[in-house]
């Protein structure tokens, strides 16, 4: 009776794992050993120092993720200015409208023809800007990967 009664009594605590970790091993490093565990640890992107030293021991590959900081900030900029661009648009808009809504014909034409100069500038820019693009990516972002 006592057997029926042990089998069905709750002990508490958490449950057991499947595969729990018995084994520790310890060892030491030197400064500089340390110093470069701690930079593949970081580039790897874990956030699990065990897990990255168990990854590394059993000869499992270690991904890195690396973040090109010049990149980063050209595609910032980059996206400024395109919504900059996105805003001149607008405002070109708004003026055309304005313009053959409010003034005569021939005033209409004249700012007009100043925007669509304007326009050519504006033009010329963006073939510039899309130029350097290439260059940046053809010299900094390896695509090939």
């Amino acid at each position: 009776m006592d057997t029926i009664q042990t089998t069905t009594k709750n002990k508490g605590g958490r449950k057991l794992k499947s595969n729990p970790k018995k084994y520790r091993h310890v060892f030491r490093l030197t400064e500089s050993e340390n110093q470069r565990l701690l930079a593949l640890f970081t580039s790897s992107g874990m956030t699990n120092k065990a897990s990255f030293l168990v990854s590394m021991l059993l000869d499992r590959q270690v991904k890195t993720v690396k973040v090109d900081v010049a990149a980063l900030q050209y595609h910032g900029l980059l996206t400024k200015l395109f919504n900059q661009f996105r805003a001149v648009g607008v405002n070109y808009n708004q003026m055309v409208k304005l313009c053959n809504q409010y003034f005569s014909e021939n005033r209409a034409k004249r700012s007009i023809s100043k925007l669509e100069e304007y326009t050519k500038d504006l033009s010329k820019l963006c073939y510039y800007i899309i130029r350097l693009t290439k260059e940046f990516e053809d010299k900094h972002l390896n695509t090939n990967l």
